[in-house]
């Protein structure tokens, strides 16, 4: 997944010791690049978010994507993604899962009109911290983890800073 050379996307994720939760993490960050590749593509069917994600997660890229459509925007500038913690869930014996959550810094990510490629910066603060709750999921028939449900707290003060 290629994305415009303005918008750079960065994980700052220690890898867990369990191979499970560090293949939950990165298909975890798949999936964010795979949102913000629908936003830069202005495609809310984009093949990408769909191939990592099922349930309320889809629903969930297909709208935001859907939003910067309709308003005519896309992304550009830095987002920063750290702080990732993962934990097991209780699965079935065909489903693994494991739950997903860290932080988003978009002080250095702006909003950008997709005609006139206007760029709407704005200043930092609390607004520009997000914590995000991933619940992914392994089939056993499948190496990829998919993201099942996305919760996305706003203004997460233990983000910031």
């Amino acid at each position: 997944m290629s994305l415009p050379k303005d918008f750079r996307l960065v994980f700052d994720f220690d890898e867990p010791s369990d191979p499970d939760h560090a293949a939950a993490l990165a298909d975890a960050a798949n999936y964010i690049r795979a949102l913000n590749h629908g936003i830069t593509q202005q495609n809310p069917d984009d093949p990408a978010y769909q191939f990592y994600s099922g349930a309320g997660a889809a629903r969930y890229a297909k709208s935001q994507i859907q939003e910067y459509v309709d308003g005519g925007w896309t992304v550009t500038g830095t987002d920063r993604y750290y702080a990732a913690e993962t934990s097991s869930m209780d699965g079935s014996k065909t489903t693994k899962t494991v739950m997903v959550t860290f932080c988003e810094d978009q002080s250095k990510a702006y909003g950008k009109e997709v005609k006139s490629g206007k760029v709407h910066y704005t200043e930092e603060s609390l607004a520009s911290y997000q914590k995000f709750s991933i619940l992914m999921a392994s089939q056993s028939d499948s190496p990829v983890w998919r993201a099942q449900h996305i919760t996305v707290a706003g203004k997460a003060k233990e983000c910031q800073g």
